[in-house]
């Protein structure tokens, strides 16, 4: 990872921003929208919060600039990968990202539906619980929109986590402003078993998302290879922002973006698939102490009626 990131990464930067920013109709002499974010914590983090401002995070230590304020420029700003997002805070609800989605691509929510209507749901999921299963999803592939999958060829289920010996239930966080989830896209299946323990249902698809403060981040997302085709990444995001901006529970509240990644990550397929989703490149950098999690979007004009936690 430290040789791709020092080596691969801004080799990609240089050659890809240009035409990557344009699909968004952006030049890279203008100025992208910053997303702020304070991911320590803060005084409305729970007594028990548990997160360690000095433990590595891909999205703290790796996308977010130096501090300081101003944008980078020259080779510095070259050699950078530019951070995608969802900008949370111009949508007052859920309703309002789907007018977004649908401006974008007409077929994203049709496609979605089409997911539901053929039985697929999403929810959230313990990790232990479902090993088999994500490990079947991880080794489905021998290449994907990164390049080739070495877990095809070397992962073991236990490199996953441990299997549960029963069903595995959803444990609450420790702090509602730092946590880390699975999101995944279910089918119905009467007697599909992970090991000895029966679920009746197979995950096909998950997500990894990371809350950092206003912020939560897609640390891992995959699909099996035999549902790709069944639209089961596009409805796994929109059921996971709907829950975002609708919901009501209070490890939802406060979260101004969604990061995936970087702009000149992967193939164009996944561009496409992200500007399609809502996404869009950003500057990620440090907000000023606020005394709330999270931090604030800039740069942008903020419709009226825009969501603000």
């Amino acid at each position: 990872m430290r040789l791709y990131r020092g080596f691969a990464e801004p080799v990609r930067a240089l050659a890809l921003r240009r035409s990557r920013l344009a699909a968004f109709g952006v030049s890279p002499s203008d100025p992208l929208p910053i997303v702020a974010i304070d991911p320590g914590r803060v005084p409305s983090c729970s007594p028990g919060c548990r997160f360690d401002p000095k433990a590595r995070s891909v999205t703290v230590d790796h996308y977010l600039e130096p501090p300081g304020g101003a944008p980078e420029t020259g080779l510095a700003r070259a050699l950078r990968v530019t951070p995608t997002a969802v900008d949370l805070t111009r949508f007052p609800d859920y309703a309002a990202y789907e007018a977004l989605v649908r401006k974008r691509s007409s077929r994203t929510l049709p496609k979605a539906r089409k997911a539901r209507e053929a039985g697929y749901s999403v929810k959230r999921f313990a990790l232990s619980g479902h090993v088999y299963d994500v490990h079947a999803v991880k080794t489905s592939m021998k290449t994907r929109a990164g390049g080739p999958v070495l877990d095809y060829w070397f992962l073991k289920p236990g490199d996953i986590a441990a299997p549960a010996d029963r069903p595995a239930k959803l444990k609450r966080p420790s702090c509602d402003n730092h946590w880390t989830q699975w999101w995944g896209v279910f089918l119905p299946e009467p007697g599909h078993a992970q090991g000895a323990v029966a679920v009746d249902e197979r995950l096909v698809a998950y997500v990894k998302v990371n809350r950092r403060g206003g912020v939560v981040h897609y640390a891992d997302i995959m699909g099996h290879a035999d549902h790709l085709g069944a639209n089961v990444m596009v409805l796994l995001h929109l059921e996971l922002t709907r829950w975002l901006l609708d919901g009501d529970e209070p490890m939802a509240r406060g979260v101004r973006a969604v990061l995936y990644g970087a702009l000149e990550h992967g193939r164009d397929g996944l561009l496409v698939w992200k500007k399609r989703a809502g996404f869009e490149p950003v500057r990620l950098v440090r907000a000023a102490p606020q005394g709330q999690a999270g931090g604030s979007l800039k740069e942008r004009p903020q419709p009226a009626g825009s969501r603000n936690p």
